[in-house]
């Protein structure tokens, strides 16, 4: 068996400097958390009115909605998840804003922690390696900082990749189907899901979203068309809420759609990367598929924000098990985890350093499976030898972390 990838052998830092950087990297992407209270709690007022008007009538129409937000002075935003996931804010809601805002804040920290834990087993890292690489992923401290969920729908798409690797089918399905409380993450497991044929999966997952849809209805008061209200109200708020972030968007689609280009370009442009990386998700080992699908997820999604980047950690973890040999490891690694940190500066730069990793990582990704054909043999396989290639290092030797990188052959899965 190998020996678990820690600190030592992870990055060519050396230990003591790789964990100075991942505690210095952590601390310096929560410690703009105590500006919460002067800046109204960020985005968690509007998650916890949704918790507050969970079952009545005032949660799906955005009129409704936004005239109980001011009249409970939390600021006024239409909800823009499905109304099922309401249900997961109301226990906050039976609290005071400002206390429960430091709730979930801690909540999302210790979900940050068990994604790393389960980050161990798939990718064989050291427990202490894959949660402090977690905690100093900067989508995912900014998500924590502005009262925003995304270290949950980390840990649901870890559990998802778990659930893979090990042959539980009805985890990785159920993962994903609770995933749907934000479709837009699930996308990418939907797309694995299909492409390599994981049949009984997608079956799970579609089956929870009928669960889901069933919870939406409780959620706006019994009213079976909600999703005509909710869609009434979507198309009249994202418009306005996707130019106000315009700099935090990370997405191709959403980059586009800064340009004045007619609408149907960002979509196709968003499909187009989604088909560019079909190759890859149906011949790459399933630990690197899966967590390639949450990256091509945020990178052709037609909203992401750079907070949603706490799905890029899997491949960052895939990376680190030695997806990519050194000496690039140590410098993508390094690369993506500073960079990362210039999130805060985007009103200023205008286009997010998230979006800039996700982008060219993506697009990397898709290059290493692209298809190469000869008039004199088949289409081949990323050479092993190539500087992008899993290493020696990689933990597909590994029964704890099952075909983490295995480019030589196409998976079964």
């Amino acid at each position: 068996m190998a020996a678990p990838i820690g600190f030592d052998s992870a990055l060519r830092l050396g230990a003591g400097r790789t964990r100075l950087w991942a505690f210095g990297l952590f601390a310096m992407g929560v410690v703009a958390v105590i500006g919460a209270p002067f800046n109204h709690w960020h985005d968690w007022g509007a998650l916890w009115a949704a918790g507050a008007t969970a079952g009545g009538p005032d949660l799906v129409d955005a009129a409704r909605h936004t005239a109980w937000q001011s009249a409970h002075g939390v600021s006024e935003a239409f909800f823009a998840y499905p109304p099922g996931a309401a249900w997961l804010f109301w226990p906050f809601a039976q609290l005071p804003v400002d206390v429960s805002f430091w709730v979930q804040a801690m909540l999302m920290v210790a979900c940050l922690g068990g994604s790393g834990l389960v980050a161990a087993r798939v990718y064989g890292l050291t427990p202490g390696l894959a949660v402090l690489a977690a905690l100093a992923w900067a989508p995912s401290t900014a998500s924590v900082v502005t009262g925003q969920n995304a270290p949950f729908a980390l840990l649901l798409a870890m559990v998802a990749i778990w659930g893979l690797a090990s042959g539980r089918w009805w985890v990785a399905g159920l993962a994903v189907g609770v995933l749907w409380y934000k479709p837009t993450l699930a996308l990418g497991f939907v797309v694995l899901f299909l492409v390599r044929g994981r049949w009984r999966e997608l079956a799970v997952a579609v089956a929870a979203g009928g669960v889901a849809f069933l919870l939406s209805v409780a959620a706006a008061g019994g009213d079976w068309g909600w999703m005509a209200t909710w869609l009434d109200g979507a198309r009249v708020w994202l418009p306005a809420d996707a130019a106000k972030n315009a700099d935090k968007a990370i997405s191709l689609p959403g980059l586009l759609g800064r340009l004045p280009l007619p609408w149907v370009v960002p979509v196709l442009g968003g499909v187009a990367l989604g088909l560019a990386a079909i190759s890859g998700l149906r011949r790459a080992g399933i630990v690197e598929a899966a967590s390639a699908a949450c990256l091509i997820g945020l990178a052709a999604g037609p909203r992401a924000w750079g907070y949603e980047a706490a799905l890029a950690f899997p491949f960052m973890c895939w990376v680190l098990a030695g997806g990519v040999g050194e000496p690039w490891r140590t410098r993508a690694v390094v690369a993506a985890y500073v960079l990362g940190m210039l999130w805060l500066f985007s009103f200023a730069t205008q286009v997010s350093s998230v979006a800039v990793i996700v982008l060219v990582a993506a697009a990397w990704w898709i290059w290493r499976w692209r298809p190469r054909r000869s008039w004199r043999s088949a289409p081949a396989a990323p050479s092993a030898a190539s500087p992008a290639a899993p290493s020696a290092a990689s933990p597909a030797a590994s029964p704890a972390a099952p075909s983490a990188a295995s480019p030589a052959a196409p998976s079964a899965g």
